[in-house]
């Protein structure tokens, strides 16, 4: 049976794409995977106290392909902490560090507890990797509100509603919620700075001097001793123009 061109060339097109995809994701895994734990402090104060709350697997430094695994639910008690950090006009921390890795070397960074708050939990993190793609050596976290109202934007309780005491500002819509923090990751890397070709440029000179040194000056007599002809010719105009005046 003949398939119609028009389904011939639907297969063609999937076919490529599927081909396409396989050969992404084998360069995709040839940089390697890292895997990184999120800590976040929802308690305020000189020395504040961290707890997991996330992992991320790089799976691909060169293509940013990165995984996010939120480990811990977002409960009634987490949504009063970092209500209690908003009303102190607190700070948000979280640090980064690789998992795996012999000593915990922790990179950190910090907003403002409202911006998550009104944010609704949802961030951006902008995690810098070394060039090797092997840890991690920076991290950023940017929120959706990066400037506070003063107002606490939450969705209010189902239960409660919008009147009374029933929860106004609370970001979880009831106690059994799922909502969860909402994670954008972007992977950066640096770029290597252009390198001199200093071996190409030495070699060149090396060429000009061997050729110099041996090749052979063709110019005539006169163009490569007209500095010392010239002189010569006008000292003998001058004096034998003089000599023929006193006759």
């Amino acid at each position: 049976m003949v398939l119609p061109a028009k389904n011939l060339s639907c297969f063609t097109v999937l076919f490529l794409a599927f081909t396409a995809s396989l050969a992404f994701q084998e360069d995709e895994f040839l940089d390697g995977q890292l895997t990184l734990v999120i800590e976040d402090a929802l308690e305020g104060g000189p020395d504040p106290i961290f707890t997991q709350r996330s992992t991320i697997q790089v799976r691909s430094v060169k293509s940013g392909n990165a995984v996010v695994t939120h480990t811990r639910p977002w409960t009634n008690d987490l949504n009063e902490k970092l209500k209690k950090l908003v009303e102190a006009d607190d700070l948000y921390h979280i640090r980064v560090y690789q998992k795996g890795s012999e000593e915990k070397g922790y990179v950190s960074t910090f907003t403002k507890a409202c911006q998550v708050f009104e944010s609704r939990l949802s961030e951006t993190l902008s995690l810098m990797v070394d060039g090797s793609g092997t840890s991690v050596v920076g991290v950023w976290l940017i929120t959706p509100v990066c400037v506070c109202d003063g107002e606490e934007n939450g969705a209010e309780s189902d239960n409660g509603g919008g009147g009374g005491d029933g929860g106004g500002g609370e970001i979880i819509p009831s106690s059994s919620s799922s909502l969860q923090h909402n994670t954008t990751v972007i992977i950066r890397s640096p770029i290597p700075a252009p390198v001199p070709d200093t071996a190409t440029y030495i070699e060149k000179l090396e060429a000009m001097k061997n050729e110099k040194a041996e090749g052979k000056d063709n110019r005539s007599f006169l163009a490569k001793y007209w500095m010392y002809i010239v002189p010569l010719v006008l000292i003998m105009v001058v004096f034998g123009g003089g000599q023929d005046g006193g006759r």
